[in-house]
C-alpha cells in the first residue's frame, strides 16, 4: 500500500491485532458516549483508539479509531476546525487547503477529500467526494457525502462522512476502509457513529 512512511508502526501493530496479539499501543474502547471537543458521538463495541503518534491527520481536537487496524480502516473525528485553518495538521505536508466559514456541502466534501488525499497519500491516491448533500443532525443543520479513493498499486477506498459547522467551526465524522471487503464489513458500524453527532452544548441563537 502506498502510504507515508509514519505509518509503518501502524501496520505492525494493526497485523499484531490481526493475529490476535495484545497491543499496547491501541485501546480498546468500551461501548458508549465519548466526546471530542464539543462534539459527542456514540461509539459502538469493536473499535479501537489509535495512538496519536501514528496517525497524521492527528489534532488537539480530534481522535482516531479502527477496528482491523489502520492499514485497513479508519474513523476520524474533527472537532472544532476555525475558518482559515486545515483539517488535519501534519508537518510533513504542504498544502493542505483550508476550512471556511461560507463554504457550501460540496466544498467541504472537496475540502476533506484533498486534505485525505495530501495526508495519507502525500497526492499519490486521487481521492473524490460524492454526493453531498445537507443532513441534520437532532435538530442542528449539517451534512454527509460520499468519498472514494483510487490508490495505485492498492486496493481502493471507499468512505463516508457526515458534520456540521456550528458558531463558525466545523465538526466532521470521516470514516475511509479498503474497499470492497472493510468497507463493507464496517460501514454499518461507522454509519451509527456519524448519525449519533451532537453538540454537548448547543449554541442558542438570539434574533
Amino acid at each position: 500500500m502506498i502510504l507515508r512512511s509514519s505509518f509503518v508502526c501502524a501496520l505492525v501493530v494493526a497485523i499484531a491485532i490481526a493475529a490476535g496479539c495484545a497491543s499496547s499501543n491501541y485501546r480498546s474502547e468500551q461501548a458508549g458516549v465519548i466526546t471530542v471537543g464539543k462534539m459527542r458521538v456514540t461509539l459502538g463495541s469493536g473499535w479501537q483508539r489509535a495512538p496519536g503518534a501514528e496517525v497524521p491527520e492527528k489534532l488537539n481536537t480530534s481522535k482516531v479509531f479502527s477496528r482491523d487496524g489502520l492499514e485497513h480502516d479508519r474513523l476520524i473525528l474533527v472537532a472544532a476546525v476555525t475558518n482559515g485553518s486545515a483539517i488535519f495538521r501534519d508537518p510533513g505536508s504542504a498544502g493542505l487547503p483550508t476550512f471556511r466559514v461560507n463554504m457550501s456541502e460540496a466544498e467541504i466534501a472537496g475540502l476533506v477529500a484533498k486534505s485525505l488525499q495530501v495526508v495519507l497519500w502525500e497526492g499519490a491516491a486521487t481521492v473524490a467526494a460524492s454526493n453531498a448533500h445537507a443532513h441534520g443532525f437532532t435538530g442542528l443543520p449539517g451534512f454527509k457525502f460520499e468519498l472514494e479513493a483510487d490508490v495505485p498499486g492498492a486496493a481502493d477506498h471507499r468512505g463516508i462522512a457526515g458534520g456540521f459547522v456550528d458558531e463558525d467551526k466545523l465538526y466532521v465524522c470521516i470514516f475511509l476502509a479498503e474497499s470492497p471487503e472493510y468497507y463493507e464489513r464496517h460501514k454499518e458500524a461507522a454509519q451509527d457513529v456519524i448519525d449519533s453527532a451532537v453538540l454537548t452544548v448547543k449554541t442558542i441563537r438570539m434574533n
